[in-house]
Formats: structure tokens, C-alpha cells, sequence
């Protein structure tokens, strides 16, 4: 047997408090949600390529262990073996304590006015999107997993009050320790694995503004095959009340200008 919760450290301890046999259970945590729920959210390929962490405990007979093992490869998935509290500290870590802080930027979306709204870009964008999931779902896993998150909002909350210290102070002084912060902020979003798990890459950025019409991306895919250039990440943002976005195609440096120049001859307006 197995589970696909958020949380493992409460669950198992409750187990062996009812005397579950332990032996034929692998405590699980697919890591392939987004802030979308329910039936609808569901595609063939959402284990596809995703760690799965698996929290064998010292009962567990080798054979459930394969088997639940098994079960993640044929959903594509790359098995990873974690301690049960392990796990809850490091999802505490890059997963719910990231979501309260997303939560808590969104809130304060609530109280702005239309002009603030109205410049909202990709940046407010990016920091609250994964704020859109179900409430009743995370109070749930917050809940279960209450001790390491308090430990990461905590330190966020002493990093953010420090910040706020400084920036009323506005001297030369304090915004130099103001850019410490964001430094050590580059250098923690730089250890995030890239593509299949590696080193995260350094890719080049080409910006394309697309009209908002039927096929165009498909068009603008289509001319970086024939440039021979792979697109190793998108992202696209709207221009409010008007029928135009940006679109960004991150590609490995060297073949920046090739799909530029590509694009550029086919009509599209690639700025730089």
C-alpha cells in the first residue's frame, strides 16, 4: 500500500499508534501538483519526469518497497528515498512555507485600487499563482505539517522585518543590506535543478510581441523548428486592454540570435 499526501512524518506516526502493519506500506509524495484541482486538472503525463518521494520506515518488507517503487516508474516518475520527517522539513521548505508567502502577497491584492491592478505584470503574476489553489486542500496540509512551516515563515518574517527596517532608515548604509538580501536570493534561485534535474542553465531570453489571434504560437513554434532551435522554457504576458502580449522563449545562448533573425524575417517584431 501507499498514499499520494502532502504530508508523511503525522500520518505514519498515527499509523503505529493504531498498530497498522507497517510492513506492507510505503508512505508516498508525488511532487507534480499545480494550483489547479480536481478531475478536470488531471493529464496522462503529470508524474512524467517528477521526483517522487518515497518514505520507507525500518518495517517495511523489501518486496513493498519494490513494488511501491515500481509504481512510480510506470507513472514515468523518478523514485526518491526520504525520511518521513526529512521530507516534511524540506517540503516546509520549497513547497508550503513559498505557498503562505504566496497567499499572504495575493492578500494584499485585495484592498488595491484600479490603478495598481492595472499595472499588475508577469512579476505579481509569478509570485502569486500558485496563491489560486484550493484553500480547504492547504489549511489541511498546513495543518498536518504546522512545526517546519512555522520554522520558514519565521525566517522569512525576520529576513522581510529586517528589510523593512532598512528601507525606512534610507540610508547608503542600509540599502547595501538591503542588496545583501536580494543577493542571497539570486544565489538560492540558482540552486534550483534545472531540466532533468541538473545544474539550472544559463539561457538566453528573445522576446517576440505576438498579436492575441488564432495560431500564432503554433506559427512562432513552427519557425524555431526550421531554425533548428529548441525552446527550453515560455512565458507570456498580456498587455492589459490591448489585443497584444509578449512572448518569451528562453533558448541556450547560441542560438539566440539565429531564431531572432528567423522570426524577424517571418514578421514578428523581436526587440534588442
Amino acid at each position: 500500500y501507499t498514499d499520494v499526501a502532502s504530508v508523511k512524518a503525522l500520518p505514519l506516526a498515527q499509523a503505529r499508534e493504531l498498530g497498522c502493519d507497517l510492513t506492507t506500506f510505503v508512505a508516498g509524495h508525488p511532487l507534480a501538483g499545480s494550483e489547479r484541482s480536481g478531475p478536470s486538472a488531471a493529464r496522462a503525463d503529470l508524474f512524467l519526469g517528477r521526483p517522487w518521494a518515497l518514505c520507507a520506515t525500518p518495517e517495511a518488507a523489501p518486496e513493498t518497497v519494490e513494488v511501491v517503487t515500481g509504481l512510480a516508474k510506470a507513472c514515468g516518475a523518478m523514485p526518491v528515498q526520504v525520511d518521513a520527517a526529512e521530507h516534511d522539513r524540506a517540503v516546509a521548505l520549497v513547497s508550503h512555507g513559498p505557498h503562505v508567502v504566496s497567499a499572504a502577497v495575493a492578500a494584499r491584492l485585495t484592498g488595491a485600487d484600479d490603478v495598481a491592478l492595472g499595472l499588475s505584470g508577469q512579476g505579481v503574476r509569478d509570485v502569486t499563482r500558485i496563491a489560486a489553489s484550493d484553500p480547504r486542500l492547504w489549511i489541511g496540509i498546513l495543518s498536518a505539517n504546522s512545526q517546519p512551516v512555522a520554522d520558514v515563515l519565521e525566517a522569512v518574517a525576520t529576513d522581510l522585518a529586517v528589510a523593512a527596517s532598512l528601507l525606512r532608515d534610507g540610508s547608503e548604509e542600509a540599502a547595501a543590506h538591503v542588496a545583501d538580501l536580494l543577493l542571497r536570493g539570486n544565489a538560492g534561485r540558482s540552486r534550483i535543478p534545472g531540466k532533468h534535474g541538473g545544474d539550472q542553465p544559463a539561457y538566453a531570453t528573445v522576446q517576440v510581441v505576438i498579436p492575441d489571434r488564432p495560431g500564432e504560437l503554433a506559427m512562432i513554434f513552427q519557425a524555431a523548428g526550421i531554425a533548428q532551435v529548441n525552446i527550453e522554457d515560455v512565458t507570456i504576458e498580456h498587455s492589459p486592454g490591448r489585443p497584444l502580449g509578449v512572448l518569451e522563449l528562453a533558448v541556450v545562448p547560441e542560438a539566440a540570435e539565429r531564431l531572432a533573425a528567423e522570426l524577424r524575417a517571418r514578421g514578428w517584431s523581436v526587440p534588442g
